[in-house]
């Protein structure tokens, strides 16, 4: 499916499934996200990820709750 390059996926690299551009942030704890895959599109409304990293700085993550693979905190080795 075509699609901008403005908005990119915000999970970990991988080629096929479902992709999630960050679009806008919303009320306390939600943000609009695009959504794709290789047949469709939509907006979604998602809660934010709930969890922090360790260490004294506790950096939240900036993906949307319940998401697959590694928090945004995390290094690709992780």
């Amino acid at each position: 499916m075509p699609r901008s390059r403005a908005v990119q996926c915000q999970l970990s690299t991988h080629d096929v499934g479902e992709h999630y551009g960050l679009l806008d942030d919303l009320e306390y704890g939600t943000a609009l996200w695009l959504r794709w895959d290789e047949t469709d599109v939509e907006l979604v409304v998602l809660p934010d990820c709930p969890m922090v990293g360790p260490g004294p700085d506790r950096e939240g993550c900036c993906l949307f709750a319940d998401h697959v693979e590694q928090h945004t905190w995390q290094g690709a080795g992780a």
